[in-house]
C-alpha cells in the first residue's frame, strides 16, 4: 500500500490532497471533496496483485480515471469524453455522436459497477442526461 499512497500523494500534490489513512490501512473506497476536484477511489485485486483505482474530476481539467498497482506501476483506464467531433455530412455527424455516447455509456457503467455514484454536472452533460 505503501507505493500506492506514495503515487496517489504526488500524482494530487499540487493540491496538497492524499488518501484518508483509515481508508488506506482498511482498503475502503471513498471520495475526496477538496480544491475543486472530486475523486472517487476504490481497491481491488486482479491476476497481477493489489491496485487502487481513482477517478478525478476538475472542471478546469480532463477526467482522469486510473489504476495505481502495489508496486508502484499505473495504469490509464477510460474516461469520460467532453469532446465529440463534428462533420458537415449529417450521416457521418451521427455516427462520430453515437461512437461518442456509446464510449461515454460504457464508461459510466465501469464507474457504476466500482461504486463511484458521484457526478458532477459537466460529467452529467457528457453522457446526455440533459436530454
Amino acid at each position: 500500500m505503501q507505493l500506492i499512497e506514495e503515487s496517489f500523494r504526488k500524482r494530487f500534490s499540487r493540491w496538497d490532497i492524499t488518501l484518508p489513512e483509515e481508508d488506506l490501512k482498511s482498503k475502503n473506497s471513498g471520495f475526496i471533496h477538496d480544491s475543486g476536484l472530486l475523486i472517487q477511489y476504490c481497491f481491488g485485486k486482479d491476476e497481477t496483485g493489489d491496485y487502487l483505482d481513482y477517478y478525478a474530476v476538475h472542471r478546469m481539467t480532463d477526467d482522469t480515471h486510473e489504476r495505481i498497482y502495489a508496486d508502484g506501476r499505473t495504469k490509464h483506464l477510460p474516461a469520460l469524453s467532453t469532446i465529440v467531433q463534428i462533420s458537415k455530412d449529417p450521416v457521418e455527424n451521427k455516427r462520430f455522436r453515437d461512437e461518442h455516447d456509446a464510449h461515454n455509456n460504457k464508461v459510466v457503467k465501469m464507474l457504476a459497477e466500482k461504486g463511484f455514484d458521484k457526478f458532477t454536472i459537466n460529467m452529467a452533460l457528457s453522457v446526455g442526461l440533459d436530454k
